[in-house]
């Protein structure tokens, strides 16, 4: 099979691929855009299918289980498709990046982000300050620099540089 799309390298597929997998598959199927109609809005799918919207997960989930077609398995043909490879190869590709993941321990750590059975979300306000930060900043001032020459040092904003010089190492940890 002669493929005329350029080669990607990002996984993700593009707009205009997974358009046709979604329209290939629906067509396949012998579904017209109103039989989808629980799905999603005929318009919005029209879009979608034309490349002239994005898609979100959920609404790609509803498409794909009225299609009866894993979404996986249709964003794996799309990025197959523009990478040019077999879906063997792609799936071994896959594989290959599961096995990283694993490695790095997101599989293992994820039942530590959901608490019964809903994501734990971080809590609204400011990141915390990291320590090395504030310890640059707090030996910059034993130093004698000023508060703008060590924002202009350390690459900091002026405000966090001035938070830090105010308070107390602790006090500016936990805000």
């Amino acid at each position: 099979m002669a493929l005329s799309f350029p080669l990607r390298e990002a996984l993700m597929p593009s707009r205009s691929t997974l358009a046709a997998i979604l329209r290939s598959t629906r067509t396949a199927r012998g579904l017209s855009q109103e039989q989808l109609g629980g799905a999603v809005e005929a318009r919005h799918l029209h879009n979608v299918e034309h490349a002239k919207s994005n898609i979100t997960l959920d609404m790609l989930e509803r498409i794909s289980a009225r299609l009866d077609v894993d979404p996986i398995a249709l964003l794996s043909m799309a990025s197959s498709y523009e990478r040019r490879e077999s879906l063997s190869a792609f799936i071994t590709h896959l594989q290959t990046e599961m096995k990283k993941l694993e490695a790095l321990g997101v599989l293992s750590s994820l039942p530590s982000h959901f608490e019964g059975g809903n994501l734990i979300t971080g809590r609204s306000g400011k990141r915390p300050i990291p320590t090395e930060r504030i310890q640059a900043v707090l030996a910059c001032k034993a130093e004698g620099m000023t508060q703008k020459q060590t924002s202009l040092k350390l690459g900091m904003a002026a405000s966090t540089v001035h938070k830090i010089w105010h308070s107390d190492a602790e006090s500016a940890v936990s805000h």
